[in-house]
């Protein structure tokens, strides 16, 4: 059903986290929340027809439809994503700031919503080699990949402080952190929503909630709400569970029996 890829190239891993495949068993419906993530992705579909509606996203099968692009945003509410049908999807996650690497716009200009069409035409030009008698699908997309590749001084910078949001690491505030990106605060907030698509003290949230996700899923020891709640820098398990809630709809005790480990944790989904 799906299925994971990391880049074979040095440069391609700098900025990539994986490439998955995704294709239906069988026709069928499969749903799942997808929650708050630091990384973004890039989707190609094929033989597929996609609505939203808020944060919800429909893919439906349909025979007609063009091999097309989906880019996603940043998103602090899970995305509930409905599959129905015999389509195909390849996917590149991104890691912070690593998609800027490869398109010609600013990333909030093309990425202000949870998911959204990608109207460019060299990238919709590779949904239709990948999705036609292509053989390897992932060395063509290293290829066109390494073909974009760019950097800026801009990403450089913004590079040099992500580093500085991780609340596991530091206690800064955002004040702090833009005082040493060499930015008066407002200039620093409008680059950071330019090529992050959100804003730093929304960043900070999706860190903290996703290390938390890591500190339990990962830890070979049992983790208790409170131990979870003070090492990722939470006031206390009452914040811990609030945000929790608004992050995931769900308390923490249910969201860790509810979740699923797609492809060795991986990927994190909710499976309706």
């Amino acid at each position: 059903m799906l299925e994971t890829f990391v880049p074979i190239s040095k440069k391609l891993k700098e900025h990539i986290e994986l490439f998955y495949v995704f294709k239906a068993d069988k026709p069928d419906t499969f749903s799942h929340l997808a929650f708050p993530h630091i990384n973004t992705a890039i989707s190609f579909f094929n033989k597929a027809t996609i609505q939203r509606e808020g944060f919800h996203l429909s893919v439906n099968f349909n025979t007609k439809a063009l091999p097309c692009v989906e880019i996603l945003g940043k998103y602090t509410s899970p995305v509930f994503v409905d599959y129905k049908g015999d389509f195909e999807e390849i996917a590149i996650v991104f890691k912070p700031l690593g998609v800027n690497h490869f398109i010609e716009e600013d990333l909030y200009s093309v990425a202000s919503n949870a998911s959204q069409s990608y109207k460019n035409k060299d990238w919709n030009e590779l949904a239709v080699t990948l999705f036609s008698n292509t053989k390897n699908k992932i060395e063509a997309l290293e290829l066109f990949l390494l073909s974009k590749l760019k950097t800026s001084k801009v990403l450089q910078e913004m590079l040099k402080i992500n580093h500085l949001f991780d609340p596991q690491l530091f206690d800064y505030s955002i004040e702090e952190i833009a005082e040493q990106s060499n930015l008066n605060l407002k200039t620093f907030q409008r680059h950071f929503t330019k090529h992050f698509a959100c804003s730093p003290s929304e960043y900070k949230r999706i860190i903290r909630f996703r290390n938390s996700l890591n500190s339990k899923l990962l830890s070979k020891e049992f983790k208790s709400l409170t131990s979870l709640s003070y090492e990722n820098n939470y006031c206390d398990q009452s914040h811990f569970i609030k945000e929790f809630k608004k992050l995931t709809y769900l308390n923490p005790k249910d969201f860790f029996n509810k979740i699923e480990l797609i492809d060795d944790q991986t990927i994190i989904w909710e499976i309706k």
